[in-house]
């Protein structure tokens, strides 16, 4: 529930607060880095106590973990926007459109797409733990792409590794998340999964600066590789520009 348009006048002040709060740990993160992002200085930039802060927050984690989660709706809007622009595009075009938003985000948000990409991720179901919010967005920001892979999938299955290529360690982990996938054999999946961390470890490596010595543009080069990545999904393609 969106308590900054319902609930009381008191629950509209408290949500009002609490997007002023992030906003300013959003501001810190971007001119100074995750480092910068303290309690302490998200009070100083709002000219607040930082004992005030802990009405809102109960920890500079929880603080941390409301801003991953905001961050990963907003990429998650724009990506659905542009998967959804034109009604008549199919899914190859779709899937272009939002592996490009991903980029364009990302070098658009360095510092935000570091927060979210460049740190180890805990696992919250290794515990038997719940999932938090943070975890929750980010697996809808990733179900936009696994849910077009599927869709391609179902459509027309591309080819994939034999069971016994991959081994049966490998096969075991890959069918538990065949449901995930909209009910893509493992040798599917393990594909999905080897697009997501190519695309996602090229821009990584773009927004990080480890191109420079080879690209000084690497968008050409995205470019071939999601015709490369497409054309093995059986797609049609447009040839990079």
């Amino acid at each position: 529930m969106d308590l900054s348009t319902t609930g009381t006048r008191r629950d509209r002040q408290r949500a009002a607060t609490v997007a002023e709060i992030k906003a300013a740990a959003r501001k810190l993160l971007v001119e100074g880095g995750a480092s910068a992002v303290g309690l302490r200085a998200v009070a100083r930039e709002l000219g607040l106590s930082a004992p005030a802060l802990y009405r809102y927050f109960a920890s500079h984690e929880d603080l941390i973990s409301a801003v991953i989660a905001d961050l990963y709706d907003e990429l998650t809007a724009v990506l659905v926007a542009l998967r959804d622009e034109d009604a008549e595009a199919d899914l190859g075009t779709r899937l272009f459109l939002v592996a490009g938003g991903l980029r364009d985000w990302a070098l658009a948000h360095p510092a935000e797409f570091g927060l979210l990409f460049g740190a180890p991720v805990p696992n919250p179901l290794a515990d038997g733990h719940e999932l938090t919010p943070n975890h929750q967005a980010a697996m809808r920001f990733g179900a936009v792409f696994k849910d077009l892979v599927a869709q391609v999938w179902h459509q027309q299955p591309f080819p994939s590794p034999s069971d016994e290529s991959l081994g049966p360690e490998l096969v075991a982990q890959l069918q538990q998340k065949s449901e995930y996938f909209d009910g893509m054999p493992a040798g599917a999946v393990y594909l999905a999964l080897n697009y997501w961390t190519r695309l996602y470890g090229l821009i990584c490596m773009e927004v990080f600066g480890q191109l420079h010595w080879a690209l000084e543009d690497a968008g050409a080069y995205f470019q071939a590789q999601l015709y490369e990545i497409g054309e093995a999904l059986g797609l049609d393609c447009p040839l990079p520009e």
